[in-house]
Order: C-alpha cells, then sequence, then structure tokens
C-alpha cells in the first residue's frame, strides 16, 4: 500500500488546521455536556465522559462537518511495554481517519481548593505524562484539561502558570506563551513548551473548563 505523503511546505498549516478542529470539537463537546456537569456526579472520568458522549452526539448529527473525525475516551495506549489492563491510559484523543492518522492527545485534571490542587495538574500523572513521553512521545503537541470545580478560572490559570514557572527545572520548561492562538473556544488558553530526552520538544495548551455547580 501506498503511504500518504505530505509535503514539508504542507505539514506545518495542516497540522495548525488540525489542531484548530481538535479545539472546537473539545468546545462543542463541553458546552453540549454543561447540564450533566453542573448538575450530575463529577468525578474527573465522570465529565471527561459527559463531553466525550455529547461530542460523538454532535458527530453524528453533524456528518458533513465531522466527516473522518472521531474521538476515543481513555484509550489504552501502545508502546509502553504493558499489555491488557496494565496499559497506560489518557483521558480523550481526537483523531483523522486519512492520510497520516493525526492524532491529538488531550488530558485531564480536576481542580479543587482541597481535593484536587495545582500539584496534581503539574504532577507525574497530570503534565508529567507528556514531558516524560508517557503520553504522546511521538506528537510534538498535546493539551493539559483542568475540570475547574472551586475559586475562578481566572484563580486557576494563575497559580497553575505561577507553579509552572517555579517548578521549571522539574518541568524541563523552555517557554511560556500566555497569547495562545484559540480566543474563539477558550478565551484564556495558554501554552508552554518544555524539552524531552531523546525526543521533541512538547508544547502543551493548557485549558481551562468551568465545572462548578
Amino acid at each position: 500500500m501506498r503511504r500518504s505523503y505530505i509535503s514539508p511546505r504542507l505539514a506545518v498549516p495542516v497540522w495548525s488546521a488540525f489542531r484548530r478542529r481538535c479545539h472546537r470539537f473539545l468546545a462543542i463537546g463541553y458546552e453540549r455536556a454543561l447540564p450533566h456537569i453542573k448538575n450530575d456526579p463529577d468525578e474527573e472520568t465522570d465529565i471527561t465522559g459527559y463531553i466525550c458522549q455529547a461530542l460523538e452526539k454532535w458527530f453524528r448529527a453533524n456528518p458533513r462537518d465531522s466527516f473522518l473525525f472521531f474521538i476515543k475516551e481513555d484509550p489504552p495506549l501502545g508502546g509502553s511495554g504493558r499489555t491488557g489492563k496494565r496499559r497506560l491510559r489518557t483521558d480523550i484523543i481526537m483523531s483523522y481517519a486519512a492520510g497520516s492518522r493525526p492524532e491529538f492527545f488531550f488530558e485531564a485534571k480536576r481542580l479543587h481548593r482541597t481535593k484536587a490542587t495545582a500539584s496534581r495538574y503539574i504532577g507525574e500523572a497530570g503534565m508529567g505524562c507528556f514531558i516524560s513521553g508517557r503520553y504522546a512521545g511521538n506528537c510534538g503537541e498535546a493539551a493539559m484539561i483542568g475540570y475547574v470545580q472551586t475559586d475562578t478560572v481566572e484563580h486557576w490559570q494563575k497559580d497553575i502558570q505561577s507553579k509552572v514557572a517555579l517548578r521549571h527545572v522539574e518541568l524541563s520548561l523552555q517557554s511560556i506563551d500566555k497569547s495562545a492562538s484559540f480566543r474563539d473556544s477558550f478565551p484564556l488558553e495558554w501554552s508552554s513548551s518544555h524539552s524531552r530526552t531523546a525526543l521533541t520538544t512538547m508544547t502543551l495548551f493548557h485549558i481551562l473548563l468551568d465545572c462548578r455547580k
């Protein structure tokens, strides 16, 4: 079978368009899941399920706008040396079923004043999954989602940014960009870039969703 090929001159804009669509789809899923998020069980896996189910329903209702796109909730990941239930899992992967079949990874963490602080978001099971290469090792970009359950979205944005800057060595931080280019989907989105041993630099986009009751 002949492999599809994208010219280097086109690869960047094609990926940018894919990234933009993934952001838009996440916003659609979140908006349609809000009735459940505001009123039903609110563990991390609950919220992720509401968003994915809402987006899958939207995909079915809008096949023209979502053609060849699909979403995977809590999918097992290969390449870790683990098998069966021991395989690593990220929360959400959005994919496009054509060409090189690109994937965009999302890892979500609750943000709660007492139950889930920013340290969990930043730690090994959060941002660390991408920086270590355990998740999305072959990708140069991925996204963290914060499910804000107490205080304000603005509070958590400042808190996470300050903690990332404070732990810059541990996180192999290269830079922080406080003006990501998805204002139409997530106005407070920002990004951070991290070096990775034997892997390409990872740019993480940071998305905060208001999940307060």
